[in-house]
């Protein structure tokens, strides 16, 4: 390669789905490559872009999926051209779009100047915008298998990159650390970025005699709400957002959505989980992906309407009691994605060139 780092332009955002990878590819990137990203303006992109903030160029670009059929024409001619002249004032060299708009064009203006251009898709069924840009694309990384249905150019499956800042604390001390019991069972609720109603439920009605320590990560929509019902629990700690990695490390079971990236780093923690796919996800991709995990036994498979119905916290109880059912679950979990998928990511992105 020449003394010039080649500059990577990584296009994802709107959704922690779609920043999580762009961030652990760009990380991993940075030994080689300049790395750049482009980000949409909503708020949970500045604040889990914050650390590369100076890297980082905001496109406001329309959605591809939805109405605004008129406007739409001119709006995405405009998003266009500007994804276009950023690519070519910073020079890219090569991009990756991670999935959502942002991404879409980015790709599009790739493919319009010559640019060599691939898509990551973390789920087994691609979204509707990565679909449409794998037209203009030389090669996809998937997440999951099954993850190549429906795109239009060669398919690899790299497992989902997750970020090396994600690391295991020893349990004892990641407990201490939170300021909850040692010697008793945490159960890890997840209700995402975009904040899952029936699963921060569901924490707050955990029982109050059962020796269970819970840790909820509610969201920020439902925060205030929330904290209100949880101002009596003594056993349950909860946070709109926070950095997971000593959570995870704290924890023995997690309940949580099955979106991709959150499969990911459980794998990457090797715990076990009770995966409620978001009923109204985009063509049912959660309930795809749970299947998938499900299939390896890591993870178990509910309905939302199960988990609303009562006693569901006793299935969780029984659960977190059964030692050998969570180890059994937790190697499972450990083994679902190839190893190292960000370095398997960048070394593909190298050939690109």
């Amino acid at each position: 390669m020449s003394m010039s780092r080649k500059h990577l332009l990584i296009a994802g955002g709107g959704t922690g789905g779609h920043i999580a990878p762009a961030i652990a590819v760009g990380e991993r990137a940075s030994d080689f490559f300049k790395v750049s990203y482009a980000s949409t303006p909503r708020p949970v992109d500045s604040m889990m872009y914050s650390a590369v903030t100076s890297s980082v160029h905001v496109m406001n670009p329309p959605r591809v999926d939805k109405g605004m059929r008129l406007l739409l024409p001119f709006t995405a001619l405009r998003a266009f051209f500007k994804a276009r002249s950023l690519l070519r004032s910073i020079k890219a060299d090569v991009v990756l779009g991670t999935g959502g708009y942002s991404s879409f064009f980015a790709i599009a203006a790739a493919r319009s100047l010559g640019i060599p251009a691939a898509i990551f898709d973390s789920n087994v069924i691609p979204g509707k915008s990565n679909r449409i840009a794998s037209r203009f694309c030389k090669v996809a990384f998937t997440g999951l298998p099954g993850g190549e249905v429906g795109l239009s150019c060669a398919a690899i499956l790299t497992g989902t990159p997750v970020s090396g800042k994600m690391k295991r604390t020893p349990v004892s001390i990641a407990r201490k650390t939170i300021g909850i019991p040692e010697d008793r069972p945490v159960l890890l609720f997840l209700g995402g970025s975009q904040g899952a109603r029936a699963i921060n439920d569901l924490a707050l009605g955990m029982k109050e005699d059962v020796d269970v320590s819970v840790l909820l990560q509610c969201g920020k929509s439902d925060y205030q709400r929330v904290l209100q019902k949880a101002s009596h629990l003594k056993n349950v700690i909860v946070k709109p957002f926070v950095d997971l990695s000593l959570w995870y490390s704290a924890s023995d079971l997690v309940t949580a959505r099955a979106g991709g990236q959150t499969i990911a780093e459980l794998s990457a923690f090797g715990l076990p989980v009770v995966l409620i796919p978001f009923p109204h996800s985009a063509e049912n991709h959660q309930i795809a992906n749970a299947a998938a995990i499900e299939e390896t036994g890591g993870a178990i498979l509910r309905s939302q309407r199960e988990v609303e119905s009562p006693g569901f916290d006793q299935f969780l109880i029984q659960l977190i009691d059964n030692r050998e059912e969570l180890a059994k679950m937790s190697m499972a979990m450990k083994s679902i994605f190839p190893s190292d998928p960000a370095e398997n990511i960048v070394s593909h992105l190298r050939e690109l060139l």
